[in-house]
């Protein structure tokens, strides 16, 4: 029981700190503001976050993990794997843009530690919910590869190192083509067996989101 105490007051000042850093951003918000909101003193906050960067890791964990619910959801539509697959992605890439708060904070060089520490969360959470997708894709004959999993996060690391986090400053052209050769690496990697069959699913399906198909920033960013 007192454990369940301890998570509600957390979660409720987690709540009241993701109502503030939507509206003004997380480096506009003060410790003392995020109490106010809760209805706890200064110091309550500190028996459950020790700082402000505790509390933005437990949302960015949070946010993870609503990502992986909304791809299992999205995956057990009817379709054969190559469109699970996209609709998936899809679907995890709009859970992680309602939350631009922070992508901006974890992509500030300050917080590079917690940032990867959110990237292996991702890499773990969201791994096995792709590979799943992609192990039924293979018995029904649309994808050819050994192991899912291990590609699935292979993938998920390299694409978060190379588009994530602005490391690289691509520009707007820059970024396209990288993110269209991530699709094609994607195809071969999982041995789809029609080629283009998946990158123009994905980019159909991203291009739901954002008619560029170029996302400002994403959890894979800060992943």
């Amino acid at each position: 029981m007192a454990r369940t105490r301890v998570d509600d007051k957390s979660s409720i000042i987690a709540e009241s700190a993701a109502r503030l850093f939507r509206d003004r951003g997380i480096a506009h918000v003060s410790i003392e503001e995020i109490a106010a909101a809760a209805g706890i003193a200064k110091g309550t906050f500190y028996l459950y976050f020790r700082t402000r960067e505790d509390l933005v890791e437990k949302l960015a964990t949070k946010l993870v993990d609503q990502m992986g619910r909304s791809a299992e959801t999205a995956g057990r539509r009817p379709g054969n794997g190559l469109d699970r697959f996209a609709a998936a992605v899809c679907a995890l890439k709009l859970v992680d843009r309602s939350e631009d708060y922070l992508v901006e904070a974890l992509n500030r060089p300050e917080n590079h530690v917690l940032h990867e520490r959110v990237n292996v969360s991702l890499v773990r959470r969201i791994g096995p919910v792709l590979a799943d997708i992609v192990e039924d894709g293979r018995k029904e004959g649309a994808f050819a590869l050994d192991d899912p999993l291990s590609t699935i996060q292979f993938i998920l690391a390299g694409q978060a190192a190379l588009l994530g986090g602005g490391r690289f400053n691509w520009s707007g052209e820059e970024y396209a083509a990288r993110l269209k050769a991530t699709f094609i690496l994607i195809e071969r990697a999982l041995g789809v067996r029609e080629p283009g069959a998946l990158t123009q699913r994905l980019s159909q399906a991203l291009g739901q989101l954002d008619e560029t198909s170029l996302p400002p920033g994403n959890m894979e960013q800060t992943k």
